[in-house]
């Protein structure tokens, strides 16, 4: 994985467990969870370029 790719990913990441995060303060809670399939999805696509 080159560093763009890695970067995108990074920041995608940060982004969807930040809002996450602001709706659950809001009291948002269905939207909240809705925005964590991203992070499996995200998992997914990460899993095969692990070293393990």
């Amino acid at each position: 994985m080159n560093k763009i790719a890695a970067l995108f990913i990074i920041l995608f990441t940060v982004a969807v467990i930040s809002f996450g995060t602001w709706q659950l303060f809001k009291g948002n809670f269905e939207a909240a969870f809705s925005s964590f399939p991203f992070l499996l999805i995200i998992y997914f696509f990460i899993k095969p370029y692990r070293n393990s």
